[in-house]
């Protein structure tokens, strides 16, 4: 990932021109009449703004191209609106959807020019706005200045967020690279699930409306074949003779899609698609990463979802909605059902297993059913006769708790991409069928206020008691060491194959190369250290993190981030300081290895790192050099051997 956002960067870089013109095309097809209903603008630019901070991009020219090119969309409906006025809104499309324009005259109506800029943010209205007022016969000019006033505003209000974010990515990637990729592929990831959340929410909406009365009038005439097909949309029948035969051909269809992607019989080795996903994210591996992770997983863990379930269901009867009570039983009945059927399928291990990385402290992968049924089926019963906005912020709820769960369950290598996809698909479809029955068979409308309180409560606390569980320490196995002699080691030739050359960073950037290699006890090397006047780094504490957002404080002053080599923290980081902007900072990792006479060996870089600003909104510290010279500072260490192996210097 990490590589191809450098590959990204540097063709940026050669090509400028050819980015700012797909900003301009982004930019005017969101704009133009109709089409820019239809065309997600807001994370192309966030990403700009991201490579504006990573110096891809110069800041000024991007938005005035962004605003240009808006502007210029703008005024291309505002054409269409003078030049067919009324005769524009009495297309087909307007006919189907009247209340837009019935919304978009009295936003018109009421806001006048201001109307012009409110509308950039409005999603629907601002591809809609710059017709109605043509026809409404706004002079080109008055229209023309509100509107470059909207489209610079809304330039800004989209790329300068990613340009915050793209400076913090820059940090980040600085000293943490895995940790901003998968932060990154986090958000997006989230935005995503939001995004199809909101169109799948609206498609099925109308979907629904248009096909249901129908499928009813034909099951009504024709009784037979309704009692064993439609009697789950009919509310003149019982629909739970259809839910259970329904349930028992989705765990058929479950067990079989599952056996055919990852059954032991028919695969030996996971898909391409799954091992590439797993190596993926295993590249992004880091501590914090992982503890985030084991923090998300315990969303999808069963102490956790099922005090949700059995807290949904006591307020239920609580309130004496006993058709809804009835619904969410049987939901967790039959996706209890499923999800236990599924475990009778042979499956290739989990990741972890299978690739020999560490455990992720939990094996019931296949309870991802049963929480997409629990996480997904409350919003149903939520949802029923509210208004789609109102359905679409419930379902959006739901949609990130399990794709939070979806994702660390593949970061930490419990489950298979394709697995965890079916999984979560089977318990949606169930909740899907399980909540369609529910709304066409009297439902009944619950109070959000009255609800979710009480279980939202008892998610906090569920959550809360294990993330409580996972606080505690546990014993952690012995590292084990392999053992070299003292002459080995010093022979470059042979040594080399067994340490790594440079830090296995997200993609293996060779731009940071291992230079270092110490033997010895890590207190004795940094007793040594000190001695020479190495320092301890600022600590990474909210305090200290204040100073990233000044221009002038000292690089002794700035927090430095530790980064990851294979999954590691550095065992130890210390700064020498050259001025207030410049300083040599050294990080040493176990290699895993040790001397026959049991001094441990750690490899690790010795860097020169300089203060820069961002743009006046973050300053950090910045390597510039990977390979400084090294010969003074090794000079200045008291009782100190070493031999210079080209860039690598091997010190006991």
């Amino acid at each position: 990932m990490t590589e191809a956002l450098q590959s990204l960067l540097a063709w940026i870089g050669a090509h400028p021109h050819w980015a700012l013109w797909l900003l301009f095309g982004i930019t005017l097809l969101d704009s133009l009449f109709i089409v820019g209903a239809f065309v997600p603008a807001a994370l192309p630019l966030f990403a700009i703004g991201a490579l504006v901070a990573l110096g891809a991009l110069e800041l000024w020219p991007t938005l005035l191209i962004a605003a240009t090119g808006a502007l210029l969309g703008d005024s291309l409906g505002f054409w269409l609106g003078h030049r067919y006025g009324e005769r524009l809104f009495r297309a087909r499309f307007f006919l189907r959807h009247p209340d837009l324009v019935l919304r978009g005259r009295s936003f018109f109506t009421r806001y006048g020019s201001y109307s012009i800029v409110l509308a950039r943010f409005l999603g629907p209205l601002r591809a809609m706005t710059p017709a109605l007022a043509a026809a409404a016969g706004m002079p080109y000019w008055k229209f023309a200045l509100a509107d470059a006033v909207g489209a610079f505003l809304w330039a800004c209000a989209f790329i300068l967020p990613g340009v915050v974010f793209g400076a913090s990515l820059g940090l980040a990637a600085e000293v943490a690279g895995r940790l901003a990729s998968l932060l990154l592929a986090l958000l997006l990831g989230l935005w995503l699930a939001l995004w199809l959340t909101a169109v799948l929410s609206r498609l099925v909406g109308r979907l629904t409306a248009a096909w249901i009365p129908r499928l009813i009038e034909w099951s009504r005439r024709r009784r037979q074949s309704g009692h064993h097909g439609l009697a789950l949309i009919d509310d003149e029948m019982p629909e739970t003779p259809a839910l259970a035969v329904l349930a028992l051909l989705l765990l058929l269809v479950a067990a079989g899609a599952l056996y055919l992607v990852a059954g032991t019989h028919l695969h030996h080795y996971p898909l391409r698609l799954d091992g590439a996903v797993f190596q993926s994210l295993r590249d992004l591996h880091t501590p914090w990463g992982s503890a985030l992770a084991r923090r998300l997983l315990q969303i999808g863990e069963w102490p956790v979802y099922g005090t949700v379930a059995i807290a949904g269901f006591g307020v239920l009867l609580a309130l004496r909605k006993l058709r809804a009570a009835t619904h969410w039983a049987a939901a967790l009945a039959f996706g209890g059902a499923i999800a236990a059927g599924l475990y009778a399928i042979p499956l290739l291990p989990p990741p972890y297993h299978y690739f020999d990385t560490p455990a992720p402290g939990a094996a019931r992968s296949r309870d991802l059913v049963l929480a997409a049924v629990t996480y997904g089926f409350l919003p149903v019963l939520l949802a029923t006769g509210r208004a789609p906005a109102l359905r679409t912020v419930f379902y959006a709820i739901s949609a990130v708790l399990l794709l939070l769960v979806v994702f660390a369950q593949l970061y930490l290598g419990l489950q298979w991409f394709s697995v965890a996809l079916l999984l979560l698909l089977f318990g949606l479809a169930w909740t899907a069928l399980l909540g369609l029955g529910y709304r066409l068979h009297r439902p009944q409308v619950l109070r959000a206020w009255r609800v979710l309180p009480l279980i939202t409560l008892c998610f906090a606390l569920a959550l809360g008691w294990q993330w409580q569980r996972l606080a505690q320490p546990r014993a952690l196995p012995p590292p084990h060491y392999r053992t070299l002699s003292l002459a080995d080691w010093l022979d470059a030739s042979a040594a080399a194959p067994r340490f790594a050359l440079q830090r296995q960073d997200a993609a293996g950037r060779a731009r940071q190369p291992f230079t270092l290699q110490w033997a010895g006890d890590l207190s004795e090397v940094e007793t040594r250290l000190r001695a020479a006047g190495w320092q301890t780094p600022a600590p990474l504490g909210a305090a200290q993190m204040l100073h990233w957002l000044t221009s002038s404080a000292a690089i002794g002053e700035l927090p430095v981030m530790p980064q990851v080599h294979a999954g590691e923290h550095p065992a130890l980081m210390l700064r020498l300081p050259l001025d207030d902007a410049h300083q040599y900072f050294v990080r040493l990792w176990p290699s895993h290895y040790r001397l026959d006479d049991g001094r441990p060996i750690w490899i690790g870089t010795v860097t020169r790192q300089e203060a820069r600003s961002f743009h006046r909104l973050l300053r950090y510290p910045v390597a510039t050099d990977f390979d400084p010279p090294l010969a003074p500072l090794v000079a200045a260490l008291p009782d100190t051997h070493h031999r210079v192996h080209g860039p690598l210097w091997l010190l006991w």
